[in-house]
């Protein structure tokens, strides 16, 4: 196994014995995300530019009418932008606000982590606000995120301007 950064929220008044993740791999780093927080995984799939939308928001794509916002996760890290390619996943993801879409360059078997050495962010050891908590293994350490800050308060509200404008461009 190699070493991920897990992208979680909502653990730091949970008790949990397992926690499977779901490893995919974006600019030749390896994190993963807990398989509760995927609705599905799906191919690459062309979006529509959102105008006054957040920089880290690529566009919005439609799925069975619904739109989707999707997030340049390379963007949000300040990482450069992947290559193209043929074939690019879709996470699609449950966030508290809203379901979000976010492209990765490969995806990975689901695996299960001992919840029991969960460091949650209460520890004194951990010493970030960006961080929900912290799990050591044999390989390394999986860093525990906060999906919730791909998008910021300000960010969000800007979202919801912008998909309020396009929703009123498209009405009759």
């Amino acid at each position: 196994m190699a070493n991920y950064v897990v992208f979680i929220y909502g653990t730091e008044n949970t008790t949990v014995d397992q926690l499977h993740v779901l490893p995919f791999s974006l600019n030749q780093q390896q994190l993963a995300i807990p398989l509760a927080e995927v609705v599905k995984v799906l191919p690459a799939l062309l979006w529509t530019p959102l105008p006054g939308a957040p920089g880290s928001v690529d566009g919005v794509i439609n799925i069975q009418g619904v739109p989707l916002v999707q997030i340049n996760l390379a963007r949000c890290f300040g990482w450069p932008a992947p290559p193209l390619q043929l074939w690019r996943p879709l996470l699609w993801l449950q966030l508290k606000r809203r379901q979000v879409l976010i492209p990765v360059d490969a995806v990975a078997p689901v695996f299960a982590v001992d919840g029991a050495v969960l460091l949650n962010n209460a520890n004194p050891q951990i010493n970030s606000k960006l961080l929900k908590g912290v799990i050591c293994t044999d390989h390394g350490m999986l860093l525990i995120q906060d999906l919730e800050l791909l998008l910021s308060d300000a960010d969000e509200s800007l979202l919801q301007a912008a998909l309020a404008q396009a929703a009123d461009l498209v009405q009759p």
